[in-house]
């Protein structure tokens, strides 16, 4: 193989220089070879600095030429579009697609100055939010031809919980109007006619306006609650116990819950050792939350059960119930914030919509995983999966 020629660096003076004007050229010669091997260097330097920080960058980073082929790109846009294979040379366009990004590529044909959109657009096979800023290279460094450089920031998460938050505060804002709107109605008809009304109809009004005050408090507390949960400010107190004995010891207090309603409950619990690190304070909101949801929102209800397995390195316990199931379009979404399936009758019947929500977050706090699904037969059944604490 050929190898790249260095030119000669002259370090003994040859004998046949003399003359003052050959040794002012031998070392202008020399001079200028160590000058070009020095500005080679910081360039070869430069340039690995330069690939070291786009190799770095969380940012995309894409460079393209007249007819919108990449000429560079760093792992950070591998990562992006997740292909697969190298993008060098292939059209932009391939890999980010949709209406948005081939206006905003069409409008920056040309551009003498940057500039900055966000849009959406399919990279790969998914819909994303991109921040996209772009700038031409300046045409001095590349007279004849005109190379664009984008720096591509996915920001889809951040949509998401915008949207999310926005979300949240309609949700939030449409609950509290209802019991709001029902205590100032009520408080006002007492203060304008408390003289005429008749006993039984002023009872009747403040009956009304204590069931919708409770209802508030409910729903604030549980709002205060999913907030500390959400940002992590509720430390758990966790502490070794056995499942099992944890279930029976809370069992009288479940079957009160479940009275109310006239359906019985059932456990029925695995042998073996069960131990897990949790908070029991904790431990005992998630069954009682499920078990409130069941007895509001299952018609029908008669029975509700509680069994555990061992499963390897965990403990499943299952709560399930005999009401009317869930249809199975709305059970990837029950443990969402204020999501009902039934809307009306679930906020007459006093949830605040929150429980489920409450109960993931403490379960995946716990390291755990929780599912719902229709259980054989009829009915919900809610999965728990919890790590077991073992003795080694």
């Amino acid at each position: 193989a050929a190898r790249e020629s260095k030119p000669l660096l002259l370090d003994r003076k040859p004998t046949w220089i003399a003359g003052n004007w050959l040794v002012r050229l031998y070392e202008s010669y020399n001079a200028l070879i160590r000058e070009k091997a020095d500005i080679s260097d910081t360039g070869k330097k430069q340039f690995e600095q330069i690939r070291a920080t786009l190799a770095n960058l969380r940012e995309a980073v894409v460079m393209i030429d007249n007819e919108k082929r990449i000429q560079l790109a760093n792992p950070a846009f591998g990562r992006l579009i997740d292909d697969g294979t190298d993008p060098v040379g292939k059209r932009l366009d391939l890999f980010i697609a949709g209406p948005g990004f081939r206006e905003f590529l069409a409008s920056i044909e040309r551009a003498e100055e940057g500039r900055q959109t966000e849009l959406e657009a399919v990279v790969g096979n998914k819909a994303s939010w991109l921040e996209i800023s772009m700038a031409p290279l300046p045409k001095y460094l590349y007279p004849n031809d005109h190379y664009t450089l984008f720096v591509i920031h996915d920001v889809t998460r951040q949509k998401g919980l915008e949207r999310m938050r926005t979300e949240f505060v309609a949700n939030v804002s449409h609950e509290l109007r209802t019991p709001v709107t029902v205590i100032k109605g009520f408080a006002e008809a007492l203060l304008e006619d408390h003289e005429e009304l008749p006993a039984g109809e002023r009872n009747r009004f403040l009956e009304k306006i204590r069931t919708h005050s409770v209802r508030l408090d409910d729903l604030l507390k549980d709002l205060l609650l999913l907030s500390r949960l959400e940002s992590d400010q509720m430390g758990l107190k966790r502490e070794t116990l056995s499942l099992s004995k944890f279930i029976c010891a809370n069992e009288d207090s479940w079957e009160t819950i479940l009275g109310e309603s006239g359906a019985r409950l059932e456990v029925i619990l695995a042998q073996g050792d069960d131990r897990i690190l949790a908070d029991p304070l904790r431990l005992t909101q998630i069954v009682t939350n499920l078990l409130q949801n069941a007895v509001l929102h299952a018609r029908g209800l008669t029975r509700v059960v509680l069994r555990t397995i061992l499963r390897e390195d965990l403990v499943v316990l299952y709560v399930e119930d005999d009401g009317p199931g869930i249809p199975e379009t709305e059970l990837p979404h029950i443990f969402q914030r204020f999501y009902r399936v039934e809307k009306g009758r679930s906020r007459d019947s006093g949830g605040t919509g929150l429980g489920l929500a409450i109960v993931k977050h403490i379960v995946v706090q716990h390291g755990g995983q929780i599912e719902a699904r229709n259980a054989e037969g009829g009915g919900t059944s809610i999965e728990i999966r919890l790590p077991l604490q073992r003795a080694d």
